[in-house]
């Protein structure tokens, strides 16, 4: 599967394999996070039953206080930010998205929002456009390689993605393909190997984080000309 405005998932392996992974990379931090998980891209052959695991795990998550141990699902950070969640949702229904499960604010104490897996949308669609910053995850369906890689290209954004595949010739070929700073290959979380640098394509940042190209980037050099 391909992930968010700035992240994408594709989904390429078997649905017990990856449902739990898909749905979590937007659960996590209720999608707030730069490389959360929010547009699935799956392949049509599976796409049902992968859309229904995801929808019963987004079914099972318990709010609670962010310092209960316990608790499952994290608030959303301001009023405010919930109710930009909410307007985005709704305009991504009105142009055509279809609920699947959640659209709405959860009950208090918090600014919670259901998780929200949205399907029928397009390429234009609000849901699609926009980096919501909040537990919303579009669904769209492909048939070849060549959809795939179209419906994941982002006229905007291209931070990170998951790509769920047991075809090693398929992930190089792909993998090669993504407008992605990162390529998780059947998992989606970082890595605490701080050497690869973190960074993405098109406004998905500037320059890298981490690895050589942060160090270069913080050196202070001089250039001195001189004419004999």
């Amino acid at each position: 599967g391909l992930l968010p405005p700035s992240s994408s998932v594709i989904g390429l392996t078997p649905v017990r394999a990856t449902f739990s992974m898909i749905a979590g990379s937007v659960i996590f931090n209720a999608g707030q996070a730069c490389v959360a998980g929010t547009r699935l891209i799956v392949e049509k052959s599976v796409a049902n039953q992968l859309t229904a695991a995801i929808v019963e795990r987004m079914k099972a998550v318990r709010l609670g206080p962010t310092w209960d141990e316990t608790t499952q699902y994290s608030p959303i950070i301001s009023e405010r930010q919930q109710a930009r969640v909410d307007s985005i949702v709704q305009a991504a229904l009105a142009a055509g998205g279809e609920c699947l499960t959640g659209g709405s604010a959860m009950g208090d104490p918090g600014y919670f929002y259901e998780p929200t897996p949205i399907a029928n949308v397009d390429q234009a669609n609000p849901a699609i456009v926009e980096e919501i910053f909040g537990p919303v995850l579009t669904v769209q369906s492909f048939e070849t390689e060549e959809e795939a890689l179209a419906l994941a290209s982002h006229p905007t954004y291209g931070l990170a993605s998951g790509l769920f595949t047991a075809d090693l010739s398929r992930t190089i070929r792909i993998a090669r393909k993504l407008e992605a700073g990162t390529v998780w290959v059947n998992r989606y979380s970082r890595s605490r190997d701080h050497i690869l640098p973190t960074g993405g394509y098109k406004r998905s940042g500037i320059g890298k984080d981490l690895g050589r190209e942060a160090y270069h980037a913080n050196r202070r050099t001089k250039s001195v000309l001189i004419s004999l």
